[in-house]
């Protein structure tokens, strides 16, 4: 899971939920959360469910009780999910989580990357339908919230076959955005790599709108992306 900017020590119960593994032993929450995955999460999800509802918890504390959830199927951390998707900028966590490399707030692409890593969790919750409709929220908001490399977690085709409209209406507004309120990402490349995603399952529409990018002048990278798309470009 990618650092946290500045400090920040998690309270005692999440400290006791996701700082230390099955066998008390002080662990990081990636491998408290991995090893969840084989039963463990059972005996710790009611107490991050606490975590995640209580207001007065931290942030950082909050947000990484929604990756385990959401990591472990759970329906509360893919609700959580989709509310957050829906007004990212007034989730309390945003900073909570940082990329490695270019210091940049990554909170949405870990959820990415819980919701869809999950798929090994759902059979077993019976939370395939919550996951889908968490990944359809993340796609939505796919022209307003940077998911960098992550968004390839969110691109699997299990997921892109029941997100098509959530990746059209991405990539229609973003292609359709005024200058002046296009993101500080490369808006471009991201949707480039929706139009990709979608063309095994929309040939038609992604050709169309890999034409409408393309016009937009998306960037290099991005036209990159859609090589198998527009062959002849």
């Amino acid at each position: 899971m990618p650092d946290s900017k500045g400090s920040w020590e998690p309270s005692a119960r999440v400290a006791d939920l996701l700082f230390v593994d099955f066998d008390g032993v002080p662990a990081s929450p990636d491998d408290v959360i991995s090893d969840g995955l084989d039963g463990g999460y059972r005996e710790r999800t009611e107490g991050l469910r606490e975590v995640l509802r209580d207001a007065d918890e931290e942030p950082a504390g909050r947000f990484l009780a929604c990756v385990a959830l959401t990591r472990w199927g759970d329906p509360t951390g893919y609700e959580t999910v989709v509310q957050a998707a829906r007004s990212p900028e007034s989730v309390p966590w945003r900073g909570a989580s940082y990329d490695r490399l270019h210091g940049e707030d990554d909170t949405f692409g870990v959820l990415a990357d819980a919701v869809g890593d999950s798929a090994d969790m759902v059979e077993e919750r019976g939370t395939a339908a919550q996951r889908a409709q968490a990944a359809g929220a993340l796609l939505s908001a796919a022209d307003r919230i940077q998911y960098d490399r992550h968004i390839s977690s969110l691109l699997r085709q299990d997921l892109v076959s029941v997100c098509l409209p959530a990746i059209k209406a991405a990539v229609d507004s973003g292609i359709t955005m005024p200058a002046e309120a296009q993101p500080s990402f490369d808006l471009g490349l991201q949707l480039a790599l929706l139009i990709s995603a979608a063309h095994r399952h929309d040939a038609t529409w992604a050709v169309a709108a890999a034409r409408r990018l393309t016009a937009a002048q998306p960037g290099e990278r991005a036209l990159k992306e859609l090589h198998e798309v527009l062959p002849g470009r």
